[in-house]
């Protein structure tokens, strides 16, 4: 059974196991994605239908008052007492903040304590139990304006209230809908769409959602010691990626990813295979969702693939020592010391190549990598290729000539003109292939890049492999 399509919300089928999850466990969960996309008609149907005491505010309008009520000095004592209005908060089961990116600083530190702590001015709310919030995709600063909707009035949040989201999900557009799901939003001729079909508790979702509880405590013991190991690994490979993430997330993420494991063996009655909600759950966690720059989805997978392969690994295998190692040059080196096979040090090539966009970087790192394995390493061709077609550059002899006028190429070409060693001193391998470097690079490769710099990386990268 789909929660969503049973509640008429059609073409987010793919999000049920993360709404139960967040259902299960009343972790706090926020939907991004564009207006009229149904975020709104989901919470509420999904409030009536656990039979829930609900409470939806539209961030962008209320005031702290609307939540709280009006403070009273409590006769008698040094404290105030809350005169509640309707629709405050005090006696809600389930809070849906909307348009929470237009909603004003001073009221998003307000919610901090809701959302986190299920507190208001340091008073537990002690009814509450889910906090879903929903906002528009912020505008990036390069966005193209004449693509796609922009929201012009959605800021980013504090990153400090995206963290107070263990669950942060997009929601799919309209162009991400099937032509049959198309039809029958449209047309209203789902039976399910009817307001009535949800208005009363439906028995069915209060029970997926009391199981998926109960399959949480029941798994939580067998993979907790896995669940950690790939957890520390995501982690880790995020902040080398540039993703970085707090501990709160990390910690956030742990739970997250044991409700989603437990919501689709709920589901899809057993059938859900761990690398499989993991990496689901990596997609449905990341704080980047809530800024102007989400991250790749296909960053997150490669991500994923390399923490499940290091978790799988026993503890001091040489391959897994090689996955730990963040840095993909270090990598290479420690592969090679662990004397890996020529295989695996291929893909390790590959894969370090693949990954660097800068031109010079590439054609450096190829050239020591060259250098130091081709006498002594018997690689792929998938890893000779690109070797050797970036290597070529610094390594084969040529001759060439420009007319160099007064500007900046002119400028480039006379700091290396005074740094060139003479012909005769340059007596060693490391001497002689910095020489070519520099002189290979002028002048397309330095009118982008600074030559000192990859000049001195490039060293690096000899001293790593020892040349």
């Amino acid at each position: 059974m789909s929660i969503t399509e049973s509640l008429g919300i059609r073409g987010w089928v793919h999000l049920d196991p993360v709404i139960l999850a967040s259902l299960a466990t009343n972790m706090p969960l926020l939907l991004v994605g564009g207006h009229g996309a149904g975020k709104t008609e989901l919470v509420k149907k999904l409030g009536k239908a656990m039979g829930l005491d609900m409470r939806h505010y539209n961030a962008s309008l209320i005031n702290y008052d609307d939540l709280v009520g009006i403070p009273m000095p409590n006769e008698g004592t040094n404290f105030l007492r809350f005169v509640a209005a309707p629709g405050s908060i005090w006696d809600a089961e389930f809070v849906f903040f909307d348009e929470v990116s237009r909603c004003r600083p001073d009221l998003q530190n307000k919610m901090f304590p809701i959302v986190h702590e299920r507190t208001v001015a340091g008073i537990e709310l002690a009814k509450l139990r889910h906090r879903w919030g929903a906002m528009n995709p912020p505008m990036p600063d390069d966005a193209d304006m004449t693509e796609g909707d922009l929201y012009f009035g959605a800021e980013p949040l504090d990153p400090a209230l995206i963290d107070r989201f263990p669950f942060i999900v997009p929601v799919p557009a309209w162009r991400e809908l099937t032509r049959d799901d198309k039809k029958k939003l449209v047309s209203g001729e789902d039976p399910t769409t009817n307001s009535a079909h949800v208005m009363t508790t439906q028995p069915w979702l209060v029970d997926l959602v009391l199981r998926c509880t109960q399959t949480i405590d029941a798994i939580r013991d067998e993979l907790h010691d896995w669940l950690s190991d790939y957890t520390v690994s995501v982690v880790e490979l995020l902040h080398q990626a540039r993703l970085p993430v707090s501990a709160r997330r990390a910690r956030t993420m742990f739970d997250a990813l044991l409700a989603i494991q437990a919501a689709r063996m709920v589901l899809y009655n057993t059938d859900a295979d761990l690398e499989s909600s993991a990496e689901y759950t990596l997609m449905f966690c990341m704080p980047y969702t809530a800024t102007p720059h989400p991250a790749p989805s296909a960053k997150l997978v490669a991500i994923h693939k390399q923490a499940w392969q290091i978790a799988s690994m026993p503890e001091g295998d040489p391959g897994r020592l090689v996955l730990e190692e963040l840095d993909p040059t270090k990598r290479i080196v420690l592969a090679d010391q662990l004397n890996l096979p020529d295989s695996d040090i291929s893909q390790l090539i590959t894969q370090a190549l693949g990954a660097e966009q800068n031109d010079a970087r590439r054609i450096a790192l190829a050239t020591a990598i060259y250098v130091a394995f081709n006498e002594r390493r018997d690689l792929s061709p998938s890893a000779w290729e690109p070797l050797m077609q970036l290597a070529a550059r610094v390594l084969t002899p040529r001759a060439s000539s420009s007319q160099l006028r007064p500007g900046a190429i002119q400028d480039i070409w006379n700091e290396i003109n005074n740094w060139l060693p003479s012909l005769e001193d340059c007596n060693t391998i490391t001497s002689r292939l910095e020489r070519n470097f520099v002189l290979s690079g002028f002048p397309d490769l330095w009118q982008r890049y600074d030559w000192k710099e990859e000049l001195r990386k490039f060293r690096d990268d000899m001293t790593l492999f020892n040349l």
